[in-house]
């Protein structure tokens, strides 16, 4: 894994966002979830940059 920092990040958005608490952050954060955490905080920062752009 190249970016762990990024992987726990996108980890821990997805259990704020989507899992509302129901699981454990541990095994979000695990490293067979790596490349849906990145996706998911790719795609948080596309809709993040929208936003901002299309209203201020």
């Amino acid at each position: 894994m190249r970016y762990p920092l990024f992987h726990y990040l996108g980890g821990f958005l997805w259990w704020i966002l989507i899992r509302f608490w129901n699981t454990k952050l541990e095994n979000e954060q695990s490293d067979d979830k790596w490349s849906r955490n990145i996706f998911f905080l790719i795609v948080i920062g596309i809709f993040t940059a929208f936003i901002t752009i299309r209203f201020f």
